[in-house]
């Protein structure tokens, strides 16, 4: 702040992913004068969601991030969050941001309609970790409804999902992950 002036842009569970890009969005765009565009921007997405929202109206989830061999349960309070709160896929559980370790019978017991896993290990390039579609398709959760009705869904960048969530391109490649794999 000696040097120049800082800007502070965060992603804020309370508001929510997509409002608070946003408040970021708008932030940036102030500084050029292009408000408008964030405005279009923004309406683009909000129907984006809106197709997303209808099409998961009633369906259950269990949000995860599988790191070092472990799968982690995440819930609408830290990453991944958009799922839950802004697509409405119920999902509703109280987690920290790299969530709580969850047992494969915790999956089994919930018995979701989707799985949405977030591969950390991937996401950050970590050497020899193996690939989440191997930690997770195990025997038990070969049993639920979702891995039988093909509805486990590996988000396809997990490193926006996990270092770059806030901004409109990542929202962008978010929504096209959820897109292609609810919507087909």
């Amino acid at each position: 702040s000696e040097i120049a002036p800082v800007v502070y842009l965060a992603t804020d569970t309370e508001l929510g992913v997509v409002e608070s890009v946003r408040r970021n969005a708008m932030t940036i765009a102030s500084m050029f004068g292009l408000e408008d565009k964030v405005d279009e921007l923004m309406a683009g997405f909000n129907s984006r969601i809106a197709a997303l929202a209808e099409f998961s109206a009633g369906k259950t989830a269990i949000i995860g991030l599988v790191t070092s061999g472990s799968f982690n349960v995440l819930g609408n309070d830290g990453r991944c969050s958009i799922i839950g709160r802004e697509i409405g896929v119920d999902a509703d559980i109280d987690t920290s941001t790299h969530g709580n370790e969850a047992s494969f019978e915790f999956v089994v017991e919930k018995n979701p309609d989707y799985i949405f896993v977030m591969d950390r290990d991937a996401a950050i390039q970590t050497d020899g970790a193996q690939l989440a579609q191997e930690i997770m398709e195990n025997e038990l959760v070969m049993g639920t409804d979702a891995y039988k009705n093909g509805n486990i869904v590996y988000l396809a960048h997990p490193a926006v999902w996990y270092t770059a969530e806030g901004g409109i391109t990542a929202l962008d490649l978010m929504l096209k992950d959820l897109e292609s794999s609810l919507l087909g």
